[in-house]
């Protein structure tokens, strides 16, 4: 089937890693294991109508620690953004952004924990950091709780 009569109304245009931090000590870990916490959050930096397009961009955040009693393993900080682009003749500007945060998210989300895998694999920490699955939906319902 032609990809082209399903595509959908909204785009993912590109991403980059804006922020990316991992800090490892050296410690007797003596057969304890690592208490892993991870905090996720995301922003919407930018919502625009443009000639021929919504353009938005969003950024994911997750914050890595792994402890061993109370020493720290290693912290890890990432900052992911990505850029997506919507259709003005079918999108309004609320589904527009609302897409940034379901879709975007979500998709900033896989990148940042593929991201994370292969970054920690190859800092030689094993097993290697694997974020999460998210509920998308459950995360922007904390978000909004928050603000208000």
């Amino acid at each position: 089937m032609d990809s082209k009569k399903a595509q959908a109304d909204f785009q993912f245009v590109a991403n980059r890693v804006s922020l990316f931090s991992l800090e490892t000590k050296d410690i007797d870990t003596s057969g304890n294991p690592a208490k892993i916490d991870t905090d996720i959050d995301y922003n919407i930096l930018s919502a625009e109508k443009e000639e021929n397009n919504f353009v938005g961009t969003v950024e994911f955040t997750a914050e890595i620690k792994a402890k061993v009693k109370k020493s720290i393993l290693f912290k890890i900080s990432l900052k992911m953004e990505g850029i997506f682009v919507g259709n003005p003749y079918v999108l309004t500007d609320e589904s527009f952004r609302n897409m940034l945060e379901l879709n975007g998210v979500a998709t900033l989300s896989h990148l940042s924990r593929s991201f994370i895998m292969s970054t920690t694999t190859l800092a030689g920490i094993n097993p290697p950091i694997r974020l999460p699955m998210v509920n998308i939906h459950k995360l922007k319902e904390l978000k909004k709780n928050i603000s208000n």
